[in-house]
């Protein structure tokens, strides 16, 4: 696993207090804003399938919940790439290539 991806994973707590990167935030505390989110699309997700009749997951639910996870992953790997790219430019300066 890379260094990103440890920053990535201490950033959702999914890593042990040893494992995961010193001065990086675990934004999935309790009523922290990603958990508070997270809370709004479970409970959609059990309206939708109330309403669809299905007592467990809707697979196709579920298929379009993990294809959004997978692009923050992606989004955020990018940011991260760029933060570090563009790091000592003012952030009112355009990036430019």
């Amino acid at each position: 696993m890379d260094y990103i991806d440890d920053i990535y994973l201490s950033l959702q707590g999914l890593l042990t207090e040893k494992e995961k990167v010193p001065g990086v935030e675990n934004l999935w505390t309790p009523g922290s804003f990603c958990d508070l989110q997270y809370a709004q699309m479970l409970e959609a997700s059990r309206r939708l399938c109330d309403r669809l009749g299905v007592t467990d997951e809707d697979p196709d639910v579920e298929a379009i919940i993990n294809a959004l996870l997978r692009i923050q992953q992606e989004l955020c790997r990018h940011m991260f790439l760029y933060g570090v790219k563009y790091a000592n430019m003012d952030a009112k300066t355009p990036c430019l290539s």
